[in-house]
């Protein structure tokens, strides 16, 4: 067994096994990121959107999520992005984005 330390829950996971928030694995007697490099959501937003409304007020920003939490909020606004069943594969550095 491997112990998750990176939230409140302290998974424990076998060797393959996933913690509850389904973005970190038991691989090798660590706990490692499953999510790594796997994207569910990606889109050019204006910047107003986000909490940045005042910087740079008019031009768009690059929004990149993928899939993992520990909570289960009912009112989730970003229920498909965190816990999204298809993530596209990743590899590119954000330099070449």
């Amino acid at each position: 067994m491997t112990k998750c330390h990176v939230c409140f829950r302290q998974c424990e996971l076998k060797e393959g096994q996933t913690g509850f928030c389904g973005a970190r694995i038991s691989a090798g007697g660590k706990v490692t990121a499953a999510n790594y490099g796997r994207i569910t959501s990606l889109a050019l937003d204006p910047i107003e959107k986000k909490p940045l409304r005042r910087f740079f007020p008019g031009t768009k920003i690059l929004s990149a999520g993928s899939y993992g939490c520990n909570l289960r909020c009912p009112f989730c606004q970003n229920s498909e992005i965190s816990w999204g069943e298809e993530a596209r594969e990743f590899s590119d550095t954000a330099e070449t984005l």
